[in-house]
C-alpha cells in the first residue's frame, strides 16, 4: 500500500506533474509470457539445465540493454554482454552466442503478440486528459507504434520514441533530449519517468525528473528499491487509484473555486 504522505503523490495530486514518460516493453506491454516462452523452448532445444527463474531475469536484462543496438554491435560486444548469464557461463562462447541470439530472435517475433497489461489504456485515457504523455524505449519505434495501433491509443501521446530515435540510451539522460526539444523552458520537476527497469530510474534522476518504479516487468521490487525512485509500485493498477484519487482532489479544489 502506497502512502499518502509520498512527495510525488502530493505533486500528482496538486498538478503539479506536468509531463509523464513511459518505458513501454514491461511498464506498458506485457513481456513475461513472450521472454519466458522463448527461453524455455531455446534450453530444451539445447538440453540446458538451468534455474529458470534466474535465467528469465538475467537474459531479460540483457535484452532490455541490447534490443537497441544493431546485430553487428551485439557481437562485437558479445563476449562481455554474455558472460554474465550465469546459464550460460559452463557452455563454449560459440555455443553461448547461438543460445543467446536463438533467444533473443524468438523473444522478438513473439513479443509482436504480447498484450498490454490490462489497466493500461484506462490509465492513459485518464492521464491524457490533464498531462503530455511520451514512450521513451529501447523498442524500436516501429514496434511500438503497432502496439499501440492495434489498441486504437497511438493518438494519446504527444511523442512516441524508439531506440531507433533516440540520440543515446537509457540510462544516459541525453535520451530525453527529443522529448525536452518539445518545450521552450522545461523544468525537471514537472516531469515523470516511470519503467520496470533501474536504467528507466536511473535515466530519470539523471535528468532531474521525478521517477516511478513499476514492478511488472523483469526486474522485482527489492531490486528497483536499491535505486530509490520517489514511488514504488506493484503495478500500474496502483498508479491508477492514485491518479483517480488526483483527478477527484482536482475537481474538489475547482468546485470550491467556483462557489468562492
Amino acid at each position: 500500500m502506497v502512502s499518502n504522505d509520498n512527495k510525488l503523490i502530493k505533486r500528482l495530486q496538486e498538478g503539479k506533474i506536468k509531463t509523464i514518460i513511459f518505458d513501454f516493453d514491461g511498464t506498458l506491454l506485457d513481456i513475461k509470457n513472450p521472454l519466458e516462452s522463448a527461453v524455455k523452448e531455446v534450453l530444451v532445444h539445447y538440453k540446458i539445465s538451468v534455474d529458470l527463474e534466474l535465467t528469465i531475469k538475467e537474459i531479460g536484462a540483457l535484452l532490455e540493454s541490447i534490443q537497441g543496438h544493431p546485430i553487428s554491435k551485439i557481437l562485437l560486444q558479445s563476449y562481455e554482454i554474455f558472460k554474465y548469464i550465469t546459464a550460460l557461463e559452463r557452455i563454449p562462447f560459440l555455443k553461448k552466442l547461438r543460445v543467446a541470439l536463438k533467444i533473443f530472435s524468438k523473444y522478438q517475433s513473439y513479443s509482436e503478440e504480447a498484450a498490454l497489461f490490462p489497466i493500461t489504456k484506462e490509465l492513459l485515457k485518464v492521464l491524457s486528459e490533464s498531462h503530455d504523455l511520451f514512450i521513451l524505449s529501447h523498442n524500436k519505434t516501429e514496434n511500438i507504434e503497432k502496439h499501440l495501433e492495434k489498441n486504437d491509443i497511438g493518438n494519446l501521446f504527444k511523442g512516441i520514441y524508439g531506440s531507433d530515435n533516440l540520440p543515446e540510451l537509457k540510462p544516459n539522460p541525453e535520451a530525453f533530449d527529443p522529448i525536452l526539444e518539445f518545450y521552450k523552458s522545461p523544468k525537471g520537476e514537472e516531469f515523470l519517468m516511470i519503467g520496470d527497469m533501474p536504467t528507466d530510474i536511473e535515466a530519470g534522476q539523471e535528468a532531474g525528473f521525478w521517477t516511478i518504479g513499476v514492478a511488472s516487468g523483469i526486474s522485482k521490487k527489492d531490486i528497483l528499491a536499491e535505486f530509490k525512485p520517489d514511488l514504488l509500485i506493484e503495478s500500474l493498477s496502483e498508479f491508477l487509484a492514485i491518479v483517480k484519487t488526483e483527478n477527484t482532489i482536482s475537481n474538489v479544489n475547482k468546485s470550491l473555486k467556483i462557489k468562492s
